[in-house]
């Protein structure tokens, strides 16, 4: 982990969830809220109710220069607007959020939507991104009526999601675990046996319109769910008692636990693989291509890497793992 933006959970979780912390963050609302989230089965591994469900749109070549972007394509468009729309999450350290020091937008996710926008506009300046926060229940419907051009939010491609909007190719591998006090008790217990196993009347929290609740609730209903409105606000519910267990993407739970390293443990194995994909309307397939040349790019430069490095450190992994290799559902 990137020890200079690791911070005490009581500053770091506050920052995260106070109303209007991001600055230049649009967190204007975007309408009602998708239908819930298709979750995975309890085996872990990805979506199968429908087939290759990671499986995105071919790159056509290379990127082009962005002087050279095809007439008419969504990316010129984009750049005659003179800047992207990105939905994104403020408070899913260390993929989105907001780094108290210097108030600006941090995360593996960020900056990868500036690697897109550098690619359309030839800088990833300030002015060539609005951010705005889109609530997890609410990111498909956002893309699909146009609110933002794109969504890049720790965002789990499945087959449900899959009929509103268009998914980029897999840019990170995740998986669903729970993070507890270290107490003696729950940071000892087993949790080999899946979500099925938790105590009766666990006070597990989650946040509304992820898979995560989606499973929970459909595994485990033996638990009390405790709703939090962001991670953040799971964290400080857990530390404040009001809940037992934080259960979502390790990746999430390594940006919580890096925030109270003292008091919380992520525990027990994956229940889930939760392949990450940017999100785009499915009226946008040139900007789908465009996007995944994009990350090609990030693949084969050594960017996505680096930003892991940054960003993640060892906390997932003992050394940095190689990016996800992209899979397309189109020939060459």
């Amino acid at each position: 982990m990137n020890t200079r933006i690791a911070l005490p959970a009581a500053v770091c979780a506050l920052v995260l969830t106070v109303a209007g912390c991001g600055a230049g963050v649009d967190q204007r609302g975007t309408g009602q809220p998708a239908p819930p989230a298709a979750a995975p089965r309890a085996t872990p591994g990805p979506d199968t109710s429908c087939p290759n469900v990671t499986a995105s749109l071919r790159p056509t070549g290379a990127l082009p220069a962005p002087t050279a972007l095809p007439a008419g394509s969504t990316m010129e468009v984009l750049r005659r607007r003179g800047f992207l729309i990105a939905g994104i999450d403020q408070s899913s350290f260390p993929f989105g959020f907001v780094d108290p020091r210097s108030n600006t937008l941090r995360g593996f996710d960020i900056d990868l939507l500036r690697e897109v926008a550098k690619a359309i506009f030839g800088d990833d300046g300030p002015q060539r991104i609005q951010f705005r926060v889109v609530r997890n229940e609410e990111r498909a419907i956002a893309v699909a009526r146009g609110d933002v051009d794109i969504i890049a939010e720790t965002m789990t491609i499945n087959c449900q999601r899959k009929q509103s909007v268009e998914f980029s190719s897999v840019y990170f591998n995740a998986g669903q675990r729970l993070l507890v006090q270290r107490d003696g008790t729950a940071d000892r217990a087993d949790y080999g046996a899946g979500l099925a196993a938790l105590p009766r009347d666990m006070r597990v929290c989650s946040v509304p319109g992820s898979t995560s609740i989606t499973l929970l609730r459909e595994q485990a209903p033996q638990v009390k769910v405790v709703e939090g409105d962001t991670w953040a606000g799971c964290l400080v519910l857990l530390q404040q008692g009001e809940a037992d267990a934080i259960t979502t993407d390790d990746t999430i739970l390594a940006g919580l636990q890096a925030q109270d390293r003292v008091f919380t443990v992520v525990v027990g194995g994956n229940l889930t693989l939760e392949p990450y994909g940017m999100a785009i309307a499915k009226d946008r397939p040139d900007f789908v291509r465009f996007v995944n040349a994009v990350l090609e790019r990030t693949r084969q430069n050594g960017r996505w890497k680096a930003l892991y490095r940054e960003y993640l450190g060892n906390s997932l992994a003992a050394e940095v793992p190689d990016p996800p290799a992209a899979v397309y559902r189109d020939s060459a």
